[in-house]
């Protein structure tokens, strides 16, 4: 693909970001995961403690990077996450 000065455009995203794991939160009757992806166990635990569920499980998917869109969202959810769940995830913020 070429722009109008005539360089090459990237294809796929600039700057993948590295990560090896994104974490969800589960529930045993629903078919997939209900809320996430998250970057860390300890926002999903946000998640978990907002689905206010004792049967509500943080599960684990093993990746080898993350685009920017994927890795927005995952801050995102665990912003949102922690507005809900308010003091109990106060530990987990992202600066």
């Amino acid at each position: 693909m070429k722009i109008k000065n005539g360089a090459h455009a990237p294809t796929g995203s600039a700057c993948p970001k590295k990560a090896t794991e994104l974490f969800y939160v589960s529930h045993p009757k629903a078919a997939r995961a209900l809320l996430g992806p998250f970057l860390t166990q300890a926002d999903a635990e946000c998640g978990r403690v907002v689905m206010r569920s004792p049967d509500a499980v943080v599960t684990a998917c093993m990746v080898d990077s993350i685009d920017d869109q994927t890795h927005w969202h995952a801050m995102n959810n665990a912003q949102v996450c922690r507005v809900f769940a308010g003091a109990a995830c106060t530990e987990t913020r992202h600066e």
